[in-house]
């Protein structure tokens, strides 16, 4: 178990090393969410009568 994680970190280094060295932009790996603006429902009276 204690090789196992250097063992890991260094695969994922070495995997990571040539993307980093080519300058490979990377910023684009996950979508950018844009919400649409909430649109305001008309304001109604309410036709049902209070029970007080």
């Amino acid at each position: 178990m204690k090789t196992l994680l250097p063992a890991l970190f260094l695969s994922a280094v070495v995997l990571a090393s040539p993307a980093l060295a080519l300058g490979i932009d990377l910023s684009n790996l996950t979508r950018n969410l844009t919400f649409p603006e909430p649109v305001s429902e008309p304001v109604t009276k309410d036709q049902t009568p209070s029970d007080k």
